[in-house]
């Protein structure tokens, strides 16, 4: 492999992996208000929502995945993409959820690939799309987003329809 090749090789893993977590950091956001054409630079002018990203999940929902009550942290210092993080201590395993950009899903459609970069997912349901086995990534409130589920006992499967479902019960909740 050439020095090129692989430095070409390692672009593209980086890009994906940015991609795929939307470019995102955990924690409070400021998410922009827009309709579902609207663009980024168009949210900037309206008014900001707060989403805390360990609220969209119940205490039930993260028990069920985990064994455990687990409370969530937040992972990110950007406010305008939350993130949030329940880690279970005694076998270390855990749901990651991510808020993307806002604007970074318009029309909630989870872009394409980008011109080049080889596609990193794989389908999913109502246009979602797996990244690895138990994350899928799911546009929501005009953003991509991302759940993960890390659940060593669950197959792929397993884990893949445990993420689609808390995808489901957190996309509803990210204001628009």
């Amino acid at each position: 492999m050439t020095d090129y090749s692989l430095a070409a090789g390692t672009f593209v893993m980086v890009a994906a992996c940015l991609s795929a977590a939307g470019c995102s950091s955990p924690g409070n956001v400021s998410e922009q208000n827009t309709e579902a054409g609207d663009t980024a630079s168009s949210a900037s002018a309206t008014s900001p929502t707060v989403i805390d990203a360990c609220a969209l999940l119940s205490a039930d929902d993260v028990s069920a995945l985990l064994g455990a009550p687990i409370e969530g942290r937040s992972t990110s210092t950007d406010p305008a993409m939350p993130a949030c993080l329940w880690e279970n201590p005694d076998n270390y395993e855990s749901i990651a959820i991510e808020i993307g950009n806002p604007g970074s899903a318009v029309n909630n459609t989870l872009a394409p690939p980008e011109p080049g970069f080889p596609d990193v997912g794989t389908p999913g349901p109502d246009g979602m799309r797996f990244l690895v086995p138990g994350q899928v990534e799911f546009a929501a409130g005009g953003r991509n987003n991302m759940v993960q589920v890390a659940v060593l006992s669950m197959s792929g499967d397993e884990a893949n329809a445990a993420a689609v479902d808390l995808a489901r019960k957190i996309g509803p909740q990210i204001p628009r």
